[in-house]
């Protein structure tokens, strides 16, 4: 049977940034579910990590070592932590009217911009200038678009998310469930030989 793989994630979370570095070279179709992190984090009433001082201080040594690993530039943006609300609302609207490539593609526009010293994501029209969308400032108000984050996030949290990022290989009616971007070796092996 064959596996697919869904990519759980909050454009706020750098950790999610280098998930997305690696997740569509793991050999199996690959649906990107932005959600909001925040929601999952006050219904379970785990803190962010930043407002905690011993995890906060090993995220930066750990980020540190992912940004060498990768190769990549990175960098807290001067507005972080920020409101993702927007940019996720931004995605579904693309992956609506343009389908889940498109809203791939944009997703890893705006990560890339975030952790990499581009235009503030926070700003509507910054995003809209991102996404190449006219009208999507106002488009992302609209209830619709605002129920679809809503629901994206509830089903996130339904499976088990409350961090970022988090990865579920499915097959048939089942699924793994893996968290944070560390386990890319572990994901590599459950898909081709499960233990």
């Amino acid at each position: 049977m064959m596996k697919t793989l869904d990519f759980y994630f909050d454009f706020s979370s750098p950790f999610a940034y280098f998930g997305s570095l690696f997740v569509e070279d793991l050999g199996v179709e690959t649906t990107w579910r932005p959600y909001l992190m925040g929601a999952a984090m006050k219904q379970t009433g785990i803190p962010p990590l930043i407002e905690i001082p011993l995890k906060r201080d090993y995220m930066a040594i750990d980020l540190r070592r992912m940004t060498r690993l990768y190769g990549v530039e990175f960098s807290f943006p001067s507005y972080f932590p920020f409101m993702s609300v927007k940019v996720a609302r931004a995605f579904y609207l693309i992956e609506e009217t343009q389908g889940q490539p498109a809203a791939k593609a944009f997703a890893a526009k705006v990560m890339a911009a975030v952790w990499g010293k581009g235009p503030d994501m926070s700003n509507a029209e910054a995003i809209a200038d991102l996404a190449g969308v006219e009208g999507l400032e106002s488009a992302i108000t609209g209830q619709a678009i605002k129920d679809r984050l809503r629901a994206q996030t509830d089903a996130a949290i339904g499976r088990g998310c409350w961090g970022s990022p988090h990865f579920f290989i499915n097959e048939g009616d089942t699924s793994e469930h893996f968290w944070g971007c560390d386990k890319r070796d572990e994901m590599e092996r459950w898909l081709t030989q499960p233990w």
